[in-house]
């Protein structure tokens, strides 16, 4: 049993604290670097899983960072498939010209002439 005047003892620290990235799997960074540039989503799920498979068999660290590129890059698609589907949807409704059509666009306080341009005798542009 302690008494009240003991103190606990010091914990001596390693003298090598440093962190030795020769242990590192080189895949889960690469994963996790490829997730957050957006672009190369579909690079990081790949290089996470092969990471996630070589960490079950090496002891190598790197675990949490595969596992970040994995989530991030599996979000990443999830992004970019729900974006496509709603502007397929919002050009399916609207059509390529949006809710107002390109002549509706043309006719309001800044397009004097109606939106519609002819070729004039001069060959020049000329309105309506």
């Amino acid at each position: 049993m302690a008494t009240k005047n003991s103190q606990p003892e010091p914990v001596a620290a390693e003298e090598n604290s440093k962190f030795n990235f020769n242990s590192l799997n080189t895949l889960a960074v690469v994963s996790l670097a490829t997730a957050l540039t957006s672009i190369g989503a579909v690079a990081a799920v790949i290089t996470g899983h092969i990471a996630l498979a070589q960490l079950k068999t090496e002891p190598k660290s790197g675990r949490s960072l595969a596992i970040a590129g994995l989530i991030v890059g599996y979000a990443t698609i999830a992004f970019w498939v729900v974006a496509g589907i709603g502007l397929t949807w919002l050009r399916l409704r609207y059509g390529f010209d949006g809710p107002m059509g390109i002549e509706d666009r043309m006719d309001g306080p800044m397009g004097q002439m109606g939106g519609r341009m002819e070729m004039d005798d001069d060959h020049g542009m000329g309105g309506r």
